[in-house]
């Protein structure tokens, strides 16, 4: 990494879901798309099997993901999902959103600070959401198109805990200032991109979470 400088970092780093956002959004666009697909309501049962079988420890995130895109999203054409995501997203930012992560990120962009959307949702829908949050910068999972039909598979893996901090770290690689000022997250797995930063922040923490953030000397605020 840089070793010298010219002036502050100026690199600005936010999760999405439960950071900025009020809900997992990758469990509520599904939701969205089922319900106006009444068709796919019949996977549900299978897919709360799935759900169980996660929480028990015997799958991993990664794996969860992928089975709700193959059973819910994978196979509608580029048109649909784009027309689902741009609805989706705008709903999100009615009703969706901490008024005080909204503040956080107007004050920060009204610095100059450059803003970066780390997460680990699907890129389908979080590309609109951070355009219309005002993120220039986006990072998160990508899905893979065959003749611009969704697939069930992930493009470079799911953007979560090890894989989220590689992503950042490859991108601030071609920085010409690589360090980055303020993190901004609300999971456990969030700890490693936080502690890379000059000031990591852990939002709306519950107690255990709390007491964690503080022994790792992280930052808590809460965001209504």
């Amino acid at each position: 990494m840089n070793q010298q400088y010219q002036c502050d970092p100026t690199i600005v780093v936010f999760d999405l879901d439960g950071t900025i956002t009020r809900y997992d959004t990758y469990v509520r666009f599904l939701l969205f798309v089922i319900y106006r697909n009444p068709l796919k309501l019949f996977r549900l049962p299978l897919l709360a099997i799935d759900i169980l079988r996660h929480k028990l420890g015997r799958q991993t995130n990664t794996w969860l993901k992928k089975r709700f895109l193959n059973a819910i999203l994978a196979g509608k054409d580029r048109d649909t999902i784009n027309s689902l995501a741009t609805s989706f997203s705008q709903r999100v930012v009615i009703n969706g959103i901490y008024s005080d992560a909204i503040e956080c990120v107007r004050l920060y962009k009204n610095e100059g600070k450059e803003l970066v959307l780390l997460s680990a949702s699907l890129d389908i829908y979080v590309e609109p959401l951070g355009e219309l949050l005002g993120f220039k910068h986006i990072i998160c999972t990508r899905t893979c198109w065959e003749n611009d039909v969704l697939g069930n598979k992930l493009d470079g893996g799911n953007c979560y805990g090890d894989v989220k901090l590689e992503r950042i770290k490859q991108w601030l690689v071609n920085r010409t200032d690589d360090r980055i000022l303020a993190a901004y997250g609300d999971h456990e797995s969030d700890f490693p991109l936080l502690k890379i930063a000059n000031r990591g922040v852990v939002v709306n923490p519950d107690q255990n979470l709390r007491l964690k953030a503080k022994n790792s000397k992280l930052e808590v605020i809460d965001w209504k």
